[in-house]
């Protein structure tokens, strides 16, 4: 089927795959932001109803180090922040390419009905 395709709609899904792969990769990022989002705000709240002299410490591999609790919150809060922003992009971009392949199906669906073909 794909051979008695213009090489003009050939192109379309082939530009429709890939947008729907990038789609596919953002969603998985989106929910990797999230998670570690939600593992930082946990992280923050559990932190902040201790004191400020109480010992906490951060694991960096399997190595766990001393840190001022005042420092890690600050750093977390900066981490949130980050995540934050990432998260907005990242949703911002999904939306956008979520728009571009509805519209790029709604014409390729326009041109296979033309030659009373359908998208499987």
């Amino acid at each position: 089927m794909a051979q008695s395709l213009p090489p003009a709609l050939q192109n379309e899904l082939k530009n429709f795959e890939t947008l729907r792969q990038s789609h596919e990769n953002l969603t998985v990022l989106k929910q990797t932001l999230q998670s570690e989002l939600n593992e930082v705000k946990a992280t923050l709240e559990e932190l902040r109803k201790q004191p400020d002299d109480v010992v906490t410490y951060r694991t960096v591999g399997q190595v766990m180090f001393k840190i001022d609790k005042v420092k890690l919150v600050e750093e977390l809060d900066d981490r949130e922040k980050t995540l934050e922003m990432k998260l907005s992009s990242t949703s911002t971009q999904i939306e956008k390419l979520s728009k571009k392949l509805s519209d790029l199906q709604a014409k390729i669906e326009l041109e296979l009905s033309k030659r009373e073909l359908k998208l499987q």
